[in-house]
Parts: C-alpha cells; structure tokens; sequence
C-alpha cells in the first residue's frame, strides 16, 4: 500500500471545536448557508448563495447574438492553458475557455458553480463537494466527478509539488491528499491542516489557475502539449478557442451550450484578445476604433476621452509591493536581520512614489503587501510604514551595518514592465534612488522579463534580494500567507513562531468576524518582520472605447473581468 502524501509530510494540528457533534458539516447551498459561517457579520465575506436561475445547461442558444469585442493587453505570460503551467498573466484567457469549480461575485462572495455545495468536518481538514450534473464539455461530453477529481489532482498532485509555476500552488499540493471521488459521488480531499480558505482558492476570484476544471478523456487523449494547443474541446466555459497566435491574437467564439449562460451571458459572438506591449500603440488602437478595452493609465486620458471613449476603473485590483525569497539561506550576502529589513522599508518615500508615478485616482498607500482595504483581515494598522531616513540609519548601525555599509556593491533591485501596472520600473528606480540618497545603499535596478526573474527568485540563484513588482489583490490572502508564512517549505520566512500563528489562525472556524480577526493577528505579526511590503493598492484604469456602452469590471482582480456585463454600442 502506498504511503499517504500527508504521512510524508507535517504532522497536521488539531485542536478543540467548541460544542463538538460526531459529524458537524456547514453546507453551502441555498440562500442561507455559507462555507464560511456568518454571512451578516460586520466584514462581510466569500459567502456561498443558491445559484440563480436555471442550473440545468441550456438546450440552445439565448437568441442570436452578433458583434465582436477586441480588448489589447500588454502581457500574457506564457500563454498556456494546463493548470499549475499558467501564470498569472494569464487570468483572462483561462477565465474564458474554462470554468472554476466554484463561481464569485463582485470579487468577494462565493457562488456555486461546478461545485454545486461543499461540506467540510468540523475538524476543517476534509472537504466534500457536490458536482453539479449536467454540465457539457464543447466537445459534447458531461462532465463527471471523476473529470472534477482528475482535474484538481492534475492541479494539486505529485507533480505540482515540484513543478507548479506558482509557489503557493506548490505549498498548496504539499499541503494536500489525493483528490478522490467518494461512493456518495462527491469530490473529497484532506488537507495536513485545516486551510479555510480552500474555498476561495477554488474560485475564479483567486489570482492563479487553481480550481479550473478539464475533462480527463480529453487531457489524456492530448497529453499537456496537446491542451496547451486546443484545450476547448475539453473545456466547459463560455467560450471556444478558436485561433491563437503566439504573442500576439488569441480569438474566442461563444459557446451557445454553456451551462450558466442565463446567468453569464456575453453580448458578442467573437473575443479578440491582442498582445499590444506599447501604450502608444493601444490608445492608438482603440482611438481608431480597432480594439474597445486596453490596459491604460491616466497620462493617457485625454486622448482616449476626446476620441470618444472613457477611463473605467477596476478598484483594489493590484498592489506594488516588495519582497524577498531565501533571505534565511546562508549564502544571502548581507546580515538578513529584521532591524535591516525594518530599515529598508522606513528607508522609502511611499508617499512621493504614489504622488510623483500614478496620482491618488490610481494609488493609495493603505494596506500591507496583500492586504487591500476591502481584504479579509484589513484594519488601519496595516497600512504602509512611514518614511524616516533616521530611524533607518539608526538600525542599520545597530545591526552592524552603518550607512549600508554591509550590502554588495552593488545591490540589485530587480522588476519587470508588468501589464497590470504602468511605470513599475521607473517606481524601482525611485526606491533605488533614496536607498542610495538615505541609508547609502549603492542600489541599481535590473529591469528583465517576468519569467525570468520570477524563475530565479523562485530557484533561490538571488536570495535576500528584493524583486518590485505588481500582484493581483485579493478579498482572502489565506493562500499567499500560508504559502509565505505557514508552509514548512516556505520560500519567504522559516520562522517557527509566526509559522505556529499563521497555521493555526488559518485555521480557524467560526464567524466571518472571527476569521477577520485571525487573519488581521498573522499580518500585525508578518508586517512587523519585513519579508515583504507594500508600496500602495491600486485602482486599474481600464480605457474604453467608444463602441462600449457600458462595462462594470469586478473589484479585487486585476484582468479584464465581468465581461458579461460589457453592452456594445447599438
């Protein structure tokens, strides 16, 4: 008999439930119940409701639907389409062609989808889901629990553990058993430790691939290059692939048999998504009236108004922040203490970056690495630390290394033009700026691609340097905290103390008000150690062109979302 992942791995934490029964389960199905508890509490919350509307797929189409939406984005990452192979570039194609297995909405609450209801025991270490029935691949097929098994063990098996592009999906395949289908039909798994934010890490509201389901016919019959290819026929989402040039045209058309179309129904026929890397070029575009949604930023919005068009803001959907990965290994080339690291961060002008590069309409210095002001675990005293060059100077000498005395000369800052986020590069400048002006860092900025540098963050090749980057926000970081924090293998802190915290916290079932809490108790701890800061949250500004009437992009994600919602003009 083979030994179990879990026996291989942490011994998992139990402690008491109140008012333990012999089996306790929190359904979530029907308007009332939640997967986590107390949808009225005073945070609100992912809070599973009955899905509207007709569950079963539809017998044809919903009408005759016409028109074709163009959006130019800058990045797609690598453009593939096999779970824990896609980046995070890539939130906007997989959201096309696949379904997750379970839904959200407006970037918050949690909507059954694939997933129709989920159980956990009272424990919070095993997790049942009941698949819907019904539900057709494009290529005709019905989806079963065995493809929703397949699917997630594809994600989160073996393989992932080490292979996984993201490194909270490879925390997250540790941290898991077999995904298998039990003999009442549903998708169970068993986690080493209770992880309550399972849920929403299933959900199309996280920021990678994690809970897109595939058929396993299919995948198998094509092997990952062939899905990489084609995976529409075994897709179930609203949309079919139907062309894609690499690196630059991917080309969607309606998928009339979608199951949920009563409730997601897009009002175009065809989706062209282009790869413009020049701003330039994609104002240019959408002023012609060649594209109708480009990534843009308000230097901009003059040109994209008087053509016509409009500045649309998806709200709290990235935030730049800073970190390091393997500063614990003893290679890191300088002292990896936290006065040092504390002296970093009060070494920069967040305030000045904010102002000088995007202007309070885009940025906001609230909130700390992941956690926005709308996040689960968000209060005041987690926004940015405050600017004092003194106090800085005074860590470093009290940890050894006056005037910087003891970093490489020179010590890079490395970073990447993102997509989600103008001017990135010219923000690391900045922070390089004043580590020289202030703690007398001779700091240069190495500006490469996204793949490469995450690879060698990822690989430990430059441990203790910092990376400036964007990521996508949130409303449940349970994820990144366990992955950065909670993880035995974490990339970011070994630190046993704040790993205790963080698990147990994780953990924790009750209200939506309690988790808030234990969530809020991990960042305090986490913020005052300086593995990772933000500089400021983010509104995406979104150009939009005059052939859009309208279009309400969801908060808390940073790619073109909601897209049901855009009406083209008659």
């Amino acid at each position: 008999m083979p030994i179990p992942r879990f026996l291989k791995k942490s011994v998992a934490r139990y402690w008491p439930v109140a008012m333990m029964l012999a089996l306790v389960v929190i359904v979530a199905c029907g308007s009332s119940a939640t997967a986590v508890p107390d949808a009225g509490s005073s945070t609100g919350g992912p809070v599973p409701t009955a899905k509207p509307g007709s569950t079963s797929a539809p017998s044809g189409t919903s009408g005759a639907t016409t028109g074709t939406l163009v959006v130019a984005t800058s990045d797609w990452g690598n453009e593939l389409f096999t779970d824990h192979d896609v980046r995070g570039e890539g939130g906007v194609y997989q959201r096309l062609v696949h379904d997750y297995f379970i839904q959200g909405k407006q970037g918050k609450e949690l909507v059954p989808a694939i997933a129709e209801s989920w159980t956990f025991t009272p424990d919070g270490l095993t997790w049942s889901f009941k698949v819907r029935e019904g539900v057709p691949f494009h290529n005709g097929d019905i989806l079963t629990a065995e493809d929703v098994a397949f699917s997630l063990e594809e994600q989160f098996g073996p393989r992932a553990e080490e292979e996984a592009v993201s490194p909270s999906v490879r925390a997250l395949a540790r941290s898991t058993e077999p995904w298998i289908v039990t003999d009442s039909g549903e998708v169970s798994v068993t986690t080493v430790e209770p992880l309550m934010f399972l849920s929403f890490n299933l959900s199309e509201m996280g920021a990678d691939p994690s809970g897109t389901i595939f058929s396993k016919a299919y995948r198998e019959s094509v092997g990952r290059d062939g899905y990489n290819d084609d995976p529409s026929p075994g897709t179930t989402g609203p949309f079919n692939l139907v062309k894609h040039d690499k690196g630059s045209l991917m080309e969607f058309e309606r998928f009339d048999g979608y199951w949920d179309i009563e409730n997601r129904d897009h009002r175009f026929n065809t989706l062209e998504l282009r790869a413009i890397p020049e701003l330039s070029t994609r104002v240019a575009a959408l002023r012609a009236g060649e594209v109708d949604l480009v990534e843009a930023n308000l230097e901009v919005r003059d040109q994209i108004e008087n053509a016509g068009g409009k500045i649309v803001f998806a709200p709290e959907a990235v935030y730049l922040y800073m970190i390091t990965e393997y500063g614990f290994d003893e290679s890191t080339p300088y002292p990896f203490t936290k006065g040092i690291r504390q002296a970093l961060n009060y070494g920069i002008d967040k305030e000045l970056i904010a102002n000088t590069l995007y202007g309070p309409e885009v940025a906001e210095t609230k909130g700390w690495a992941h956690v926005s002001p709308s996040a689960l675990g968000y209060e005041p005293d987690l926004d940015s630390w405050p600017f004092d060059p003194a106090k800085a100077q005074e860590l470093l000498a009290a940890d050894g290394c006056p005037n910087g005395s003891c970093f490489p000369d020179p010590f890079t800052l490395f970073t990447w033009e993102a997509s989600e986020l103008p001017f990135v590069p010219d923000a690391a400048q900045l922070v390089c700026d004043m580590w020289k002006k202030n703690l007398g860092i001779n700091c240069e900025v190495e500006v490469g691609d996204s793949v490469s540098i995450k690879d060698k963050m990822h690989g430990a090749e430059v441990p203790g340097y910092f990376v400036i980057r964007p990521n996508e926000d949130r409303f449940d970081g349970g994820s990144i905290a366990y992955g950065h924090y909670g993880e035995a293998e974490s990339y970011v802190a070994r630190d046993p103390v704040l790993r205790d915290l963080t698990v147990k916290n994780l953990g924790t079932i009750g209200t939506m008000q309690e988790r808030h809490d234990a969530y809020h108790e991990i960042y305090v701890a986490a913020r005052e150690e300086n593995y990772e800061w933000s500089l400021f949250t983010a509104n995406t500004p979104w150009g939009v062109g005059k052939g859009v009437a309208s279009w309400e992009p969801w908060p808390l994600l940073p790619y073109a979302s909601a897209l049901w919602t855009v009406e083209l003009a008659k």
